[in-house]
């Protein structure tokens, strides 16, 4: 019994003393090479220099096209707007919870428009045109039992469409 506690002893020893010979030096930092410890002003620096000249001669472009583009491109570029409001009645990925909120509105509201926008991945449903936030307030209360999730949006509005009443006159 006294040979194995001697053993045990002498193999703890020299357990202990690899340990303490391993954990020598610091390995949590790093040696420093020869290159790191020069000064920066003592590097190479570049030997040609080139200057780059920013500021050359302007360029010129004639371009020759009927006014009558020009024209046409400045009415279709500007689409004028209105600022007001709407009521998002309904937001969803699904095209089939947007088609039947839309045919819930309109079997309520026959006569009020609804627009829908997709902004991707969302389809968004918009019913009415307002021009003041108090009448967009009272329509939506109105929908309230239908829709209780609808908002007020404020949002850019197309004009709206002229109707123009042709009479028609019998020339008997």
């Amino acid at each position: 019994m006294n040979i194995l506690k001697t053993t045990i002893f002498c193999l703890f020893i020299v357990l202990r003393s690899s340990i303490v010979v391993a954990q020598d030096t610091d390995w949590r930092t790093y040696k420093k090479s020869a290159n790191a410890t020069k000064p920066l002003d003592t590097q190479q620096k570049d030997t040609v220099k080139k200057e780059l000249n920013y500021n050359g001669e302007q360029g010129e472009i004639i371009i020759f096209q009927d006014p009558k583009i020009y024209s046409l491109t400045t009415k279709i570029g500007e689409k004028p707007f209105i600022n007001g409001y709407t009521i998002q009645i309904e937001v969803s990925q699904q095209k089939s919870i947007i088609r039947n909120s839309r045919s819930l509105f309109i079997r309520n509201n026959p006569d009020t428009s609804i627009d829908e926008e997709y902004d991707q991945p969302n389809t968004y449903l918009f019913a009415g045109r307002f021009y003041d936030k108090n009448s967009a307030y009272k329509f939506k209360h109105a929908i309230k039992a239908y829709f209780p999730d609808a908002l007020v949006v404020k949002k850019k509005l197309s004009l709206p469409s002229l109707q123009t009443d042709i009479k028609k006159e019998d020339n008997q």
